[in-house]
């Protein structure tokens, strides 16, 4: 783990070389060509780099610490989030934030370093791990903008009021080459460790974004990443999103049988049901690794709210849907959500914790700023005791 002294950018001039890399159709030519040759120090480096910024708070250690957890979506609401973060009686109090979906130089948020902004305007430390370098302007939904990446990077940040001793970003075992997405990108997902000290107290903390495209045995393998790398400390907290879906969306074909196994063996009231308990069944590989490994999660989360849903009347929801989905089955969803009036909730972000004890644990529902949504997740938080085990 590197030590987290003074602060660190990440600075690279690969932008001027994105539209040649993007010509490359597959991986193994990119990886065999003079360019790749010729940059692949620099590549990597950016790639598996890590920002940080230790500067900024020194923070009074308390004896009960509000860990926060939410995926910000790319920070596409930036500024809303940021006066959110300030205004909420809640998320006003976080002492620790687990940052999930961060962009650092994409066009699709105006270039902003997210992480950086985020952490000076709330006075608090931060660390950023990139997971990729993105190569085209963004996922379904985000390429109808003309901004040109320059950074381009995306992943994953802890902030802190208190300072970060350690950290290091984490490769988990990948599950599809995101070259060949229609997202091009270069690198693989990572997780983010990190070492703080409260007072006499140390505490641990991952944050992950589980591959949407996985299984749930791949998903509980990429958390396991994770939980094997902290620090040892006192204390040991991990949360992001786990993207427990229930589902295995990597292939249409894999999908489709599925389906029409929950279909046959809980029903599509029972498929329902399991969005909010992934624990029960379908995602019982990822929670079976999260108690192997000695944490807790039913103290440190409140199952009562989802932190997504899913709305089949939303546009850019039905248009993902409809690149995994035949056409046919699109419309049966469509009939068969009408009880719910199309829309859905599921329990995708998590915390877990070791050694430590949960006061509180809440969900904050579709949180808005000016009548604005300031993620399609909504953020999860937990108290901490820290000195009662």
């Amino acid at each position: 783990m590197k030590k987290i002294i003074g602060k660190q950018a990440i600075t690279h001039n690969l932008h001027q070389h994105y539209d040649e890399i993007k010509s490359y159709h597959k991986k193994k030519d990119f990886i065999n060509s003079s360019f790749y040759s010729s940059h692949k120090n620099e590549l990597n480096n950016v790639i598996n780099g890590l920002e940080w910024d230790n500067t900024i708070s020194k923070a009074t250690f308390k004896d009960t610490i509000r860990v926060v957890s939410w995926n910000i979506e790319r920070g596409k609401q930036l500024d809303n989030i940021i006066t959110f973060f300030k205004e909420d009686s809640e998320l006003s109090k976080a002492d620790i934030i687990l940052a999930i979906e961060c962009d650092n130089g994409m066009g699709r948020t105006d270039n902003r370093n997210v992480t950086k902004e985020l952490a000076e305007a709330l006075g608090m430390n931060y660390c950023f791990a990139p997971s990729y370098l993105v190569l085209g302007k963004g996922a379904i939904g985000e390429t109808t903008h003309q901004t040109k990446n320059t950074t381009a990077l995306h992943g994953t940040a802890i902030l802190s009021k208190y300072p970060i001793e350690l950290a290091q970003g984490i490769d988990v075992p990948p599950v599809k080459e995101v070259f060949h997405s229609s997202e091009k990108r270069l690198g693989c997902k990572k997780g983010l460790v990190a070492k703080i000290n409260l007072g006499n107290k140390s505490i641990a903390l991952g944050a992950i974004h589980i591959d949407l495209s996985s299984t749930a045995t791949d998903r509980a393998n990429q958390l396991e990443a994770v939980l094997k790398s902290l620090p040892k400390t006192d204390m040991q907290i991990v949360g992001g999103d786990f993207n427990c879906s229930t589902f295995n969306s990597r292939k249409k074909g894999e999908l489709f049988l599925q389906i029409i196994s929950k279909f046959i063996t809980v029903k599509f009231s029972g498929i329902i049901e399991h969005y909010m308990t992934p624990e029960l069944k379908f995602d019982k590989p990822l929670f079976d690794k999260i108690i192997e490994f000695g944490f807790d999660f039913d103290s440190f989360n409140d199952k009562t709210k989802g932190t997504l849903y899913f709305d089949i009347n939303d546009e850019i929801t039905h248009e993902k849907s409809s690149k995994i989905l035949p056409p046919f089955l699109l419309r049966d969803l469509k009939r068969r959500l009408q009880p719910w009036n199309g829309c859905v909730p599921l329990k995708l972000d998590w915390i877990v914790g070791k050694d430590c004890m949960a006061i509180n644990a809440q969900t904050i529902e579709k949180p808005e700023v000016n009548k604005v949504l300031l993620s399609d997740h909504n953020p999860i938080w937990v108290d901490l005791n820290v000195n009662k085990p």
